[in-house]
């Protein structure tokens, strides 16, 4: 659907969504997530996929998360600075 919706961008003489919509309806788009066609629509995805470089099993990707908690406290903790009791 990408292919064919830019196809049509590209040629286009007016610009017109309405051109295109059909291809990039969100309609199409929420098929991809039922039929599992990935081709059959146009699928958003967030910035944050660039961020993703592979795809750990479950168990990775637990201890991953839990070692980034860790170290995220043990940094915050040490920011604490203890205030004298006067």
């Amino acid at each position: 659907a990408a292919v064919e919706a830019y196809k049509i961008e590209s040629t286009s003489t007016t610009g017109k969504f309405e051109e295109v919509a059909p291809w990039v309806s969100g309609k199409r788009g929420r098929q991809v997530f039922i039929n599992g066609d990935v081709d059959f629509g146009v699928w958003t995805a967030g910035q944050v996929i660039g961020l993703i470089h592979d795809i750990p099993t479950c168990e990775v990707l637990l201890r991953r998360i839990e070692k980034e908690a860790e170290e995220t406290i043990s940094r915050a903790s040490s920011l604490i600075v203890a205030q004298p009791k006067l």
